[in-house]
């Protein structure tokens, strides 16, 4: 019987594997570094670091130092999800999903610019995030549990960002690079099974992760050096999971399974903003960001399962046993959010910084059944500092620069209003996110 239970258990472990979209990653939905995220992440016209890579890559080749940078990160969720209708109840583990677990993790960057005939014309950049946890975290939830979009598991992914910036003329740059992911795809499993001696006579799998990169391209223009003008535009990207697996029942037939979807999902973003110097200590940036929402596939995995094989046709049951899981397209809708970021240094070595953003929500109002996503319009307040010291121990010549962001995001109420067939109770939800990142930067 332990044998025979093979089958079951490899069906199992394919539906751990695959998983259900979860979106963005954590520079998206954070920012990158706490100079960015203190200023509401208002910094396509305003990257002065190795995060360009992904605010604007075109600004990377503005900064002559090389310089590296490292910080930790912390955010969490408050969620509050509660039924509307006291005579219904979320049934035993309906509402797992609805407390996530807190976005903790590790990013370093590096900018590097080139020297020789290329100097001041040419600079690399790169910039990574390491989830403290798990290294890449796909999460499979039913479509009748509510989860929330962008908080589930999309911070729990390793994030990677490289690019290039070309200096075309005194005050225009122009930029280039990719973000990576993968994919999980597989040859396929196999088991073959005979019922009559209860014997499991092969069992194996092979699938592994392909490289996924998606193009990102950044302009910047300085008509006059206190006003400042970038725009940066990044292709979508996604993981792509498909696992089939074969099963031959010997004597009986063959069970195809293939479990198939989409993970991870950024869509096409368009991004514009603008940087003034007020005065030469005071900097406002206000950024635009346009999303394509509307190509986001469905947000739950594809499961197929065909039946054939001589002794089923004969007994007519060969089709009459075939299975695919329902696709409905999510409905999403493009969004267009706001950015306000702010920064007043005080001499050279100290910087105070805040900003104030709006992010809509593409999730559409989740009353049909089968139709749980949670997410909501998001209002963010933001605000850090940034301060450098001289090493006491003199190992670094220049001064070693540390930065501190806080950000306090709430989530606006929503409200799920569910048919009396539908199994899920209707609900209403909100909640609000709490963040600290500390980083420590130097150029050498």
């Amino acid at each position: 019987m332990a044998r025979a239970a093979d089958a079951r258990l490899l069906a199992a472990l394919l539906l751990a594997l695959a998983s259900s979209p979860s979106r963005a990653n954590t520079f998206e939905i954070f920012g990158f570094g706490p100079r960015g995220e203190s200023m509401a992440s208002a910094l396509t016209a305003e990257a002065d670091d190795y995060t360009a890579v992904f605010y604007n890559p075109a600004m990377l080749v503005l900064r002559k130092d090389l310089n590296f940078g490292f910080s930790f990160s912390w955010h969490h969720l408050a969620a509050e999800v509660v039924e509307t209708d006291r005579s219904k109840q979320f049934a035993d583990h309906t509402c797992d999903y609805c407390h996530p677990a807190d976005a903790v993790g590790y990013t370093t960057g590096l900018l590097f610019p080139l020297a020789g005939k290329v100097k001041n014309r040419l600079a690399l950049g790169f910039g990574a995030h390491v989830p403290s946890g798990r290294f890449l975290r796909a999460l499979a939830s039913d479509p009748n549990r509510p989860a929330w979009y962008l908080f589930n598991s999309s911070p729990e992914r390793f994030v990677l960002y490289a690019g290039a910036g070309l200096r075309l003329a005194e005050n225009l740059t122009a930029g280039v690079g990719v973000h990576a992911l993968a994919d999980l795809v597989g040859q396929g499993a196999k088991v073959e099974v005979d019922l009559f001696s209860k014997r499991v006579k092969l069992r194996e799998i092979d699938a592994h992760l392909s490289n996924r990169a998606g193009p990102l391209a950044g302009l910047f223009w300085a008509p006059i050096p206190s006003l400042r003008f970038g725009a940066t535009f990044r292709w979508e990207l996604a993981l792509y999971y498909r696992i089939p697996a074969t099963v031959d029942l010997e004597g009986i037939g063959t069970l195809e399974l293939t479990v198939d979807g989409v993970t991870h999902f950024s869509p096409h973003t368009l991004a514009a903003g603008m940087a003034w110097d007020v005065t030469p200590d005071l900097t406002f940036s206000l950024d635009g960001q346009w999303m394509n929402w509307a190509a986001a596939p469905s947000p739950y995995l594809n499961l197929t399962i065909d039946l054939s094989g001589n002794t089923l046709q004969a007994i007519g049951l060969d089709k009459a046993l075939d299975i695919t899981s329902p696709t409905t397209p999510p409905g999403f809708s493009n969004t267009l959010g706001g950015r306000l970021g702010m920064e007043y240094r005080i001499g050279e070595r100290f910087a105070a910084r805040g900003g104030v953003f709006y992010r809509p929500t593409p999730v559409p109002r989740q009353d049909a059944p089968e139709t749980n996503v949670l997410d909501a319009s998001a209002v963010g307040l933001t605000a850090g500092m940034g301060f450098s010291f001289d090493d006491p121990l003199e190992v670094f010549a220049h001064p070693v620069k540390i930065d501190l962001a806080g950000q306090h995001t709430f989530l606006l109420p929503r409200e799920a209003k569910k048919e009396p067939t539908d199994p899920v109770p209707p609900y209403r939800y909100s909640a609000r996110v709490y963040g600290l990142t500390a980083a420590i930067r130097y150029d050498f």
